[in-house]
């Protein structure tokens, strides 16, 4: 396999996978840097410490995250949440890395950060929120406590798959899955009001 032909994309999607399985804390720029073929002076070439590797990861996260909204786009905010989390469960359970690393992100926070780089993405699916209640009436605490629960159940199906399906069988981690989509749809439709 050749080198990638943007190393700061490579890295950045090395640093993904290692930071959605071990943390921040748990992952070092050495090991960064060794999976991808490199130094670590190479890798601090590109982001010169390891907080703006992680703040590089989190921000492509945050990127896919806006771009799967986008794509579920309908002029009905209440069938646009539809869509949008119908394909973020489906896009979870295909592949919980990012899931992980939202996870790994919120434990790893550090509450007096100088930047948030999911902060756009929540920023956006609130004022979705708010526009499919009606247009702004929700208080912000009620819309981040929604979507934290909308969010957490995707992330539970996601993350709990592989456990559920070994204590229960992958029929029933498939079926409980299945039913989250209709959860997900009659809490947006109750939420809003529809």
């Amino acid at each position: 396999m050749g080198q990638p032909k943007d190393p700061r994309a490579g890295y950045i999607a090395i640093a993904t996978d290692m930071f959605a399985a071990h943390g921040y804390h748990g992952t070092s720029l050495a090991a960064v840097a060794r999976a991808g073929g490199v130094t670590k002076q190479a890798l601090l070439h590109f982001f010169g410490t390891k907080e703006a590797l992680y703040a590089a990861v989190l921000t492509s996260l945050s990127h896919r995250l806006m771009s799967q909204i986008e794509t579920s786009y309908d002029d009905d905010p209440v069938l646009h949440l539809t869509q949008y989390f119908d394909a973020f469960l489906t896009s979870t359970r295909a592949d919980p890395g990012d899931v992980r690393l939202v996870v790994r992100a919120l434990l790893d926070s550090n509450p007096d950060a100088r930047k948030w780089p999911l902060k756009p993405y929540l920023d956006r699916l609130s004022a979705i929120v708010k526009q499919a209640q009606g247009g702004g009436e929700a208080e912000d605490a009620d819309v981040m406590a929604w979507l934290s629960q909308m969010i957490g159940m995707v992330q539970y199906i996601a993350i709990s798959g592989p456990a559920v399906s070994g204590m229960y069988g992958a029929q029933t981690a498939e079926h409980m899955a299945d039913r989250l989509h209709g959860t997900l749809a009659k809490a947006i439709r109750e939420f809003a009001g529809a």
